[in-house]
């Protein structure tokens, strides 16, 4: 597989991802060998518990030790360990089509014009890279109003070339309703595993949260990507500037300059409640702004990840 020719993922890209690996606490399910535990007690790799012989048991899983100290006979359980399966979603709505941003390129040059969807779209081809390569399972969900499309589980050179090639064929448009597609993708993926969020959220906070909780009840691990712009933290205008709805297509023209203070403001509280109850939730949550390079943000979320 040529992975220079993807505009997403490059073997630069691969380099810089050797020293990090995808994983979670919790329990997950799968049939690979893998790096994660599975809820499944058997007799292989690491140790869990003891249990009371029963006749038909192997005698090798004996643990002579305990027999020499009660005089009881105890079999030792262990964890078996299994892939992951992880599925990425990806806001493809309008909005994310905003921004300007400038970024180191794959090639050692500077990216010009990097929007929302392509730094997102990084950041999922990378994810998907470094899952494949751990013999691990991912899929793609794509959504704006409601599931674009949904990529099934899979890893592998075809797999991943599948991945790319929809992440660029994918362009963001129509309106957003984060809720109802995530509500969308959590029935339809009933079977525990991680879901990573690569999203603006800019849409109703509480809707949004109800359905992340929904996906935690399903005891799946959640990160949530919370992609920005640095234009959209700030109000850098200083005369009257006509807005665009990136979904919609309104306009509004205004002065910045007396709203910026409350503006930023309500931002900051609005980062704060979808940091806050998703910390509630055990679920990881981090702003990726679209100028600092993917390499720190990635290694960053993967950090918070094992802490939750």
């Amino acid at each position: 597989m040529s992975l220079w020719r993807y505009k997403y993922f490059h073997p630069r890209q691969a380099a810089q991802l050797q020293p990090l690996e995808v994983t979670v606490r919790g329990i997950v399910e799968g049939a690979y060998a893998g790096l994660h535990k599975s809820p499944h007690k058997g007799f292989s790799v690491e140790f869990a518990e003891h249990r009371e012989y029963t006749p038909g048991d192997e005698l090798k899983h004996l643990d002579w030790n305990v027999l020499a100290r009660t005089d009881r006979f105890y079999v030792k359980q262990f964890e078996q360990e299994t892939n992951l399966r992880a599925m990425i979603c990806l806001d493809c709505s309008g909005s994310m089509a905003f921004g300007n941003a400038q970024l180191p390129g794959p090639d050692g040059g500077i990216r010009h014009g990097i929007t929302k969807y392509d730094y997102a779209s990084i950041m999922a081809a990378c994810l998907s890279y470094l899952l494949a390569m751990q013999q691990d399972m991912v899929g793609l969900t794509a959504f704006d109003t409601q599931v674009r499309y949904m990529l099934p589980y899979g890893h592998g050179a075809g797999h991943l070339d599948q991945i790319f090639k929809h992440l660029e064929r994918t362009q963001p448009a129509s309106q957003t309703d984060t809720a109802a597609a995530l509500e969308q993708v959590a029935a339809r993926i009933p079977r525990r595993g991680l879901v990573v969020v690569l999203s603006d959220l800019l849409d109703e906070p509480e809707r949004i949260i109800h359905t992340l909780q929904r996906l935690r009840h399903g005891h799946h691990h959640v990160i949530v990507m919370q992609v920005l712009d640095r234009g959209e933290l700030t109000l850098n205008h200083d005369r009257p500037v006509t807005f665009k709805d990136m979904e919609d297509q309104s306009q509004l023209t205004l002065d910045p300059k007396p709203l910026k203070a409350a503006y930023a403001q309500a931002m900051q509280d609005f980062l704060h409640l979808i940091h806050q109850r998703c910390g509630q939730m055990r679920i990881t949550h981090h702003v990726l702004e679209t100028s600092v390079p993917w390499p720190q943000q990635l290694r960053k979320v993967l950090h918070l990840a094992t802490r939750h």
